[in-house]
């Protein structure tokens, strides 16, 4: 399928999808891809969406292809209004959906939502080094290497990049150009829905 006919939906996550999290998150080829803990029962992903549901400073999003099936998420983390930043972080779930574009689209979709609706003027975020296809997937839409850490991950130490973008790279990309021209202009209001995750 070609990236011109592929369409990606970001809309607020919700509870009905919290068992797709849970087998994203007991998933072992996916899990060693995520630099962080997730809960692997549904109990403990309904506590952690509650949690998170009402935070000032969290955006979690469903990511559905054109067919309308749920197959990945998306997060905006430790939001800062204040500084105008945000960490982010994505996971297509559904992995016969991998390398096949829907990753590169729905950044462009969450970078348009923070540069233009939340009005952040630039995005962050890590990933191992060892993951080349999100790597190649970032840098792709604009983000640039800033920094490398170090994480113990399997009695080895693995190598965290941290990568960064901000709006007007984003909006200088070529890549991006034709979603921008698309998206027009912004009444700048921040989006309201649910985001909690």
């Amino acid at each position: 399928m070609s990236e011109e006919t592929q369409k990606i939906l970001l809309r607020p996550f919700t509870e009905e999808d919290l068992p797709a999290m849970v087998s994203w998150n007991n998933d072992p080829e996916i899990e060693y891809l995520v630099d962080r803990c997730l809960p692997k029962t549904l109990g403990k992903c309904l506590a952690w969406f509650k949690k998170h549901s009402g935070e000032r400073n969290y955006r979690l999003y469903a990511l559905e292809n054109e067919e309308g099936r749920l197959i990945g998420e998306v997060e905006l983390d430790h939001i800062c209004w204040k500084r105008r930043e945000a960490e982010l972080r994505i996971r297509i779930g559904e992995k016969p959906y991998w390398n096949r574009g829907y990753g590169t689209l729905a950044l462009r979709e969450i970078l348009e939502k923070a540069f233009f609706d939340f009005r952040l003027d630039s995005v962050y975020l890590r990933v191992y080094t060892f993951n080349r296809r999100a790597v190649h997937c970032y840098e792709k839409v604009g983000f640039r290497k800033e920094a490398f850490l170090r994480r113990r991950l399997d009695k080895d130490w693995k190598e965290i990049l941290l990568m960064r973008i901000d709006k007007d790279r984003f909006l200088k990309s070529r890549f991006n150009k034709q979603a921008f021209r698309k998206r027009g202009k912004t009444d700048g209001k921040e989006d309201q829905g649910f985001t909690g995750g």
